[in-house]
């Protein structure tokens, strides 16, 4: 779910092609940023705010994975209520909500980092 939002935020609305996002896609960003702006204080920060999505994406794929072997649990448990399973959904479904608005922080933080030239240029063959 986060990765979708992520792919939103890097490839943009209609260019994000359904693609998930991954480590590589935020290294080839990193570099790509690298290569374009060349004040090194905007790189350090681009680079800050890419190692805070980094961090993103793992901790929202670590309770992902946590969820569902809760869930797991859950559907290999004949005597379980939906009840439980649907606090473990709530649960996930607010750190999700969460995430995206950390994410969406870590975007226009990069964003306000580069010139609209800038952004464009890191983004020109995607």
């Amino acid at each position: 779910m986060l990765a979708a939002l992520l792919v939103a935020f890097f490839l943009g609305g209609a260019a994000a092609s359904g693609a998930l996002l991954t480590e590589d896609m935020l290294k080839d960003f990193n570099h790509r940023a690298e290569q374009v702006v060349v004040d090194p204080e905007r790189v350090d920060a681009i680079t800050k705010e890419v190692a805070s999505l980094h961090d993103e994406l793992k901790a929202f794929n670590k309770a992902l994975a946590k969820s569902g072997k809760s869930l797991d649990a859950y559907y290999k448990d004949h005597g379980a209520d939906a009840a439980g399973m649907q606090t473990e959904l709530d649960a996930l479904n607010s750190a999700w909500v969460a995430a995206q608005s950390r994410v969406l922080d870590h975007r226009f933080n990069i964003r306000d980092q580069m010139t609209p030239d800038e952004w464009r240029a890191v983004f020109a063959d995607k």
